[in-house]
């Protein structure tokens, strides 16, 4: 038990709160999309651009604690294995730029109808970050690690279920071929962030293994 109390020296706590706010910022982006991804029928194309840019300023922000994070571990010895405390940092930064690329792509692309399929991945996304988020919170106190892996597992395999599906009734709906490239394109970024949540929860997972 002492083994666990006392684990993580001032500096690891550092690193974990800074994991944490990042986490949280990645968070913030999936809703933002997702309301973005609700509210899109209701937005002329200036509106739609602007909530986009949004978004753009929740991953500059998450750039900013993600060069933190990587700073600190350069000057910083660290019982925590670094790589693995740079690995989960750069997941994290990459599902904020996935984000921030899928609200980018629905302006860009041009894209006018929302879908069910478009819906669900994207409320799976809020989901998925929500249980990354406090997967971190708790990693501190070595707590409720494997249910969290359980429910992101869960969450992945429903989303890459969805994906299927939507790409199976892309093709065999759609006729313009402009078209499917353009929904292929915004259901796979979306698929993608529930992927990179679960090598989160991997990481997570076998950090407590190491410490219990």
């Amino acid at each position: 038990m002492k083994k666990i109390i006392n684990w993580l020296m001032p500096k690891e706590k550092e690193f974990f709160g800074l994991l944490t706010e990042q986490s949280s910022n990645a968070l913030e982006a999936a809703k933002q999309l997702k309301d973005f991804i609700s509210e899109y029928h209701n937005f002329e194309r200036k509106e739609r651009k602007s909530k986009a840019y949004v978004i753009k300023g929740l991953e500059r922000k998450g750039d900013e604690i993600s060069r933190k994070i990587i700073g600190n571990l350069r000057v910083s010895a660290s019982a925590i294995d670094q790589g693995d405390i740079r690995r989960i940092s750069s997941l994290i930064d990459g599902i904020v730029n996935l984000i921030n690329k899928a609200a980018l792509s629905f302006v860009i692309l041009g894209i006018e109808r929302i879908d069910d399929n478009i819906n669900k991945l994207a409320g799976i996304a809020v989901e998925s970050l929500a249980e990354i988020n406090r997967n971190i919170a708790e990693l501190r106190k070595l707590k409720h690690v494997k249910e969290h892996y359980i429910k992101v597992r869960g969450l992945e395999a429903e989303a890459d279920n969805i994906y299927q599906e939507a790409l199976s009734e892309l093709f065999h709906f759609y006729k313009n071929p402009v078209d499917i490239m353009k929904y292929r394109e915004i259901y796979g970024i979306l698929e993608e962030i529930t992927d990179k949540c679960k090598e989160i929860a991997n990481l997570v997972e076998d950090i407590v293994a190491e410490h219990v």
